[in-house]
């Protein structure tokens, strides 16, 4: 599971249009945003990973070590095409991301795998918590989809 988390500015994000220097194409000037988080970890687990994407085609990839477990951080880096950030950021926009709550988890469930999805849109951070898988369908689309464009990328030292 995916979870990406945004800090939250004062007022909701979509009362602000995007401004025109935060896009990178057409279609970046319907959706606004300039960068995607996306974090998975559990605990317990021997590593965990974030992934930035930004709108100027670039990705990172952190594969999060555990020193309980004796692993370190390593980070990568990708090209990501613009059109992809673009259909992955039209993606959020479509499924409600910025309207969803900031944190869906199961109380009964205090531990397991989560995922956090965090997304920059008019300079303004929205972030989801999700535990669990306990959030909604389209959350859980966008988690599947951030985890696919994850697999296709091509990261190098």
């Amino acid at each position: 599971m995916m979870l990406f988390a945004l800090a939250s500015g004062s007022g909701p994000l979509d009362a602000a249009p995007p401004s025109p220097s935060t896009t990178s194409s057409p279609a970046g000037a319907r959706h606004g945003l300039t960068q995607i988080v996306a974090e998975h970890d559990c605990f317990g687990c021997a590593t965990g990973w974030t992934l930035v994407l930004r709108s100027d085609g670039t990705a990172t990839h952190t594969l999060t070590g555990n020193a309980r477990h004796g692993t370190v951080d390593q980070v990568k880096t990708a090209s990501l095409g613009v059109r992809e950030f673009d259909r992955l950021a039209a993606l959020l926009v479509a499924r409600g991301f910025f309207a969803m709550k900031d944190e869906y988890a199961d109380p009964q469930t205090a531990d397991g795998p989560w995922t956090s999805i965090a997304a920059v849109r008019a300079g303004r951070e929205k972030k989801v918590f999700d535990r669990g898988e306990a959030g909604p369908a389209p959350l859980r689309a966008i988690e599947t989809e951030i985890e696919a464009v994850r697999s296709r990328l091509a990261f190098f030292p």
